[in-house]
C-alpha cells in the first residue's frame, strides 16, 4: 500500500473517531439536559406536596378554632350539662337522652 493510500485511510479513521466523539458528546449533553429536566420536575412535585400539606394544616387549624368553644360559651355549655345531669339524677331523662343532648351541646 502506498503512502497516499495510507494517509487517506488514516484520515478516514480520524474522521470516524471525530464523528464518534461528536455523537458521544451530543448524547452526553442530551443526557445532562434530561437529568436537569427530571430534577426540576422532582423539585416542582416536592414543592406542590409541601404546599398541599401547608394548606391541609391551615384548614385543620381553622376547623379546630371553629370547633373550640369560646370562654363564655364554654361556661354556658357547662351549666347546661350540669342541669341535664341533675335531670338525669332525678330520673327525668334517661342516660341515653343525657348523652345525646350533651354531645349536641358540645358539638360532637
Amino acid at each position: 500500500m502506498g503512502p497516499m493510500r495510507r494517509r487517506a485511510m488514516g484520515r478516514r479513521v480520524v474522521r470516524g473517531v471525530a464523528t464518534t466523539a461528536v455523537i458521544a458528546g451530543t448524547a452526553g449533553a442530551v443526557h445532562h439536559h434530561q437529568n436537569q429536566k427530571w430534577a426540576a420536575q422532582d423539585a416542582a412535585a416536592q414543592q406542590q406536596q409541601y404546599d398541599q400539606q401547608m394548606q391541609q394544616q391551615q384548614y385543620d387549624q381553622q376547623m379546630q378554632q371553629q370547633a373550640a368553644p369560646a370562654g363564655d360559651n364554654f361556661d354556658e355549655q357547662l351549666i347546661q350539662i350540669q342541669k341535664l345531669s341533675a335531670m338525669k339524677d332525678q330520673g327525668l331523662i334517661t342516660e341515653a337522652e343525657f348523652n345525646a343532648k350533651k354531645a349536641q351541646i358540645l358539638g360532637i
